[in-house]
């Protein structure tokens, strides 16, 4: 009888425990090798994760699927916002209207994350098309663009962003 009452107990016990894991809030943390960054550059992605901004916004996020396309769409934003930098430069220094590469194939699209991403992409060709180089600049600079807070040299969290390099060019 007592070896019934322990092994209830301790049935009682696990699957409390397992419980309170399963139902807690908070969600677990990512590690650069999680399935939501296949097909995105490692070297992006430790970047995102290394970066204090960057994982304070994922770690806002309250349910692991919130936090799994914000931890995709910041790495792809971080992407795109360079590459955004280098062809308005390129524009400006060459005169030749820059193209874009497409947004980054992964294995795992998040949502809204993904969508928003190319969506993105699609008013940057927009502004590359009006022929007005400013028109770049304009996405890359203010306080809710991605050039405001992201570090214009990877991993350079407390150098210039990408918007405090552009000041120098014209």
């Amino acid at each position: 009888m007592r070896t019934k009452r322990l092994a209830i107990a301790a049935c009682a016990l696990a699957c409390a425990a397992f419980a309170a894991g399963c139902g807690s809030d908070e969600p677990a943390s990512l590690r650069a090798d999680a399935p939501v960054f296949q097909g995105l550059d490692g070297k992006v992605v430790a970047e995102v994760l290394a970066n204090p901004d960057a994982s304070r916004k994922i770690a806002e996020e309250e349910t692991d699927s919130a936090r799994d396309s914000m931890a995709q769409g910041i790495v792809i934003n971080f992407v795109t916002c360079r590459e955004v930098a280098a062809a308005y430069r390129s524009w400006l220094t060459t005169g030749v209207r820059p193209e874009l590469a497409p947004v980054p194939a992964v294995r795992s699209p998040q949502e809204p994350s993904y969508t928003d991403a190319r969506g993105i992409r699609e008013h940057l060709v927009a502004r590359i098309l009006s022929g007005d180089p400013s028109q770049l600049r304009a996405y890359l600079e203010g306080p809710s663009s991605c050039g405001h807070w992201i570090p214009a040299v990877p991993g350079d969290v407390s150098g210039p962003t990408i918007e405090d390099s552009l000041k120098e060019v014209q």
